[in-house]
């Protein structure tokens, strides 16, 4: 019998040695932990080929309802009608931009034409002299310089259209 020192919760072990079990190596106690050598698995019985197992059918996951065919169409042609409104958008914007650039262009003309017109400008008046013109005019023309009283200023109540009715003298076409 067991001594009491090796009662262990109301059961029993037995304490094996190398000379008491040859099979073990060490020196420990026999139970289903321990290591067993040269331990075969047990064979699993043929089953008859009349006799199967019931087996119970896996179980499908849960079939999605799909859309049908009018649900399809009616999608197809919203995705057409968004996909042309937004090329009719970017075409759009690409237009406005394209625009842009050339009113930029165009305004950038402008103020170099405004600034060649303003060259020229200059140009003509440096080149007239009035002093100039008033010496011609009344020394080699004998004109005279017209005083207040003498300008007469008058509203025509016909028209402001002036006929003519001869040539002007010292005029040539």
């Amino acid at each position: 019998m067991a001594d009491i020192s090796n009662r262990r919760g109301g059961r029993q072990y037995r304490q094996n040695t190398s000379a008491r079990n040859p099979r073990s190596y060490y020196n420990g106690i026999d139970g289903n932990t321990v290591r067993q050598l040269n331990a075969v698995p047990k064979r699993k019985e043929r089953e008859l080929p009349g006799q199967r197992p019931h087996r119970r059918p896996e179980r499908q996951p849960a079939k999605m309802a799909g859309i049908d065919g009018a649900s399809f169409a009616f999608m197809v042609c919203v995705l057409g009608v968004v996909m042309f409104a937004a090329f009719a958008y970017i075409h759009t914007q690409n237009q406005v931009h394209s625009m842009k650039k050339e009113i930029v262009s165009m305004q950038t003309e402008i103020e170099e034409q405004q600034e060649k017109n303003n060259i020229k400008y200059n140009e003509i008046l440096a080149s007239v002299d009035l002093a100039e013109i008033y010496k011609r005019a009344t020394k080699k023309l004998h004109m005279v310089m017209a005083d207040g009283n003498k300008v007469y200023k008058y509203k025509n109540k016909k028209s402001d259209m002036v006929k003519q009715y001869g040539d002007v003298p010292g005029t040539e076409d």
